[in-house]
């Protein structure tokens, strides 16, 4: 055989082996694919698997722990809140009472003995204007504070609110502030319960139940406390008056600014036990802070800390005439 027919003969069997090889090659690859995609769905099935089981198991769990943390919160409603909440309701209904009424002054032969002044008590001085509902006075109450009229007036060991500090002094001198009240019992509130439920995370859940925790360690004693020992409500609601504006610095008239100048203030003073209105009076209480010694206050948050100091304590002394007058004491 020729050359030339040689190479014609190597062509023809070259040209039928190569597609032979191709479609080998082709037919490995298809199959490599065909495993590879069925292990990528195997994977990611059991990986969707994986996060459902995940995710009902963390649900079931964190349902578990809600209802058990709502049911020790409901054991508390039934011993301190079957006390707390006919207080509560009786101190907010006088609070807007008060609000919308001008009674005439009053002072009850009781009163005039002036034994309430050596006894547990709750007391609440806001704004009139911010006596409009349950809320509002819940809310007022969250950040008032007692002051030197409550120290003034009253007998029981307060010397840091004869001082003029803030808040009147350390828990457990007299009275309570009615804010207190609130924050010991804020477990006990819907508000509390609706966040509870609407957790939807663990650490949210978390929180909550350290919180369940600290008031039973510390903050359930001290409202039972309260609501087993305070006997009075002593109210105070400063009235606005427009000189006020100018020192609120362009905001709405706060407390703050109506205690730094004269203006007129309701206050009553109620039985706990009996639901009974014992003193019920409107007076207007300012004094000047003069300064002892050489040295001259020019800090203006001591300065105003001051005056309000003494204007409180003026307010305290009105009362004070009021219980030591003979007869019903007038309209001032």
């Amino acid at each position: 055989m020729s050359g030339h027919a040689k190479m014609s003969e190597l062509k023809k069997k070259s040209g039928r082996g190569l597609p032979a090889l191709a479609r080998s090659r082709e037919e490995r690859s298809q199959g490599r694919m065909r495993w590879t995609s069925r292990v990528g769905s195997l994977f990611v099935g059991a990986f969707v698997a994986a996060l459902v089981v995940h995710w009902v198991v963390s649900t079931r769990d964190l349902s578990t722990r809600r209802q058990q943390l709502l049911a020790r919160q409901r054991a508390v409603v039934v011993t301190l809140g079957a006390e707390w909440f006919p207080l509560r309701d009786r101190i907010e209904a006088n609070v807007l009472r008060t609000a919308t009424t001008d009674a005439p002054d009053w002072v009850s032969a009781v009163v005039r003995r002036g034994d309430f002044r050596s006894k547990p008590g709750l007391y609440l001085r806001m704004r009139l204007a911010d006596a409009k509902d349950a809320l509002s006075i819940r809310e007022a109450a969250s950040y008032a504070k007692r002051d030197a009229f409550a120290a003034c007036l009253l007998r029981e060991p307060n010397e840091s609110g004869r001082r003029g500090e803030i808040d009147g002094g350390a828990f457990p001198d007299q009275p309570w502030n009615l804010g207190q009240a609130y924050a010991a019992s804020r477990i006990l509130s819907g508000t509390w319960v609706a966040a509870v439920t609407e957790a939807s995370d663990d650490l949210r859940l978390r929180i909550f139940a350290e919180q369940l925790d600290k008031a039973v360690r510390e903050e359930i004693p001290r409202a039972v406390d309260i609501v087993k020992r305070a006997e009075f409500f002593l109210l105070v609601l400063d009235e606005d008056v427009p000189e006020a504006k100018p020192l609120s610095e362009g905001a709405a008239i706060s407390e703050e600014s109506l205690q730094l100048i004269a203006h007129p203030a309701r206050i009553r003073l109620f039985d706990l036990a009996r639901g009974e209105e014992m003193l019920r009076l409107r007076r207007t209480g300012e004094a000047r802070a003069l300064s002892v010694g050489e040295r001259v206050v020019s800090d203006p948050e001591v300065r105003d800390a001051m005056k309000r100091q003494v204007n409180n304590c003026a307010l305290a002394q009105r009362v004070e005439e009021a219980l030591a007058e003979p007869g019903a004491p007038g309209s001032r």
